[in-house]
């Protein structure tokens, strides 16, 4: 029984020590790991801001970008050239998958990405997987932290 008892006793330290180090590399791979999605979502902003993805649309005289009509970064309600109003990206990241009535199909948040880049900006979106789509996705996360989830829900 003694016997048992220390072996229990040895394989736990063991455990414990292994642990250890693998906790504190945890902690350093979480650190680089939100480093590294800060920066992608960083590229991301500056990409909806900015980019034009190759398109050669006007408006104001001025290059359409997504900023255009997505104001303030999507973070407020936005205006698309023929003066509609369209809802924030606040929620975007937190409501896709969702089904689109005009396609009757539904759509992932790449598929809408790909959509508005090609439809609105008259560019060629980012590939699906391409490092500028997951930057592009990255952003629109990060304007929606603290949404819940709600797939299929509706714009803010």
């Amino acid at each position: 029984m003694k016997q048992a008892t220390i072996l229990t006793s040895a394989i736990a330290g063991l455990a414990l020590t292994l642990a250890l180090p693998a906790a504190a590399s945890m902690k350093m791979n979480s650190a680089a790991a939100g480093k590294m999605l800060a920066q992608s979502a960083s590229r991301g902003a500056e990409m909806f801001a900015h980019d034009t993805f190759g398109g050669h649309r006007r408006m104001h005289g001025a290059a359409v970008t997504c900023d255009t009509c997505h104001m303030g970064g999507g973070r407020v309600a936005g205006r698309l050239p023929n003066g509609k109003q369209i809802p924030s990206l606040v929620n975007a990241a937190a409501i896709f998958p969702r089904y689109n009535p005009n396609l009757h199909k539904v759509v992932t948040l790449e598929m809408q990405i790909q959509h508005c880049v090609k439809g609105g900006l008259g560019g060629q979106p980012p590939a699906f997987g391409s490092k500028a789509m997951v930057d592009m996705i990255a952003y629109l996360h990060s304007i929606a932290k603290g949404q819940p989830t709600d797939a299929g829900g509706m714009p803010k």
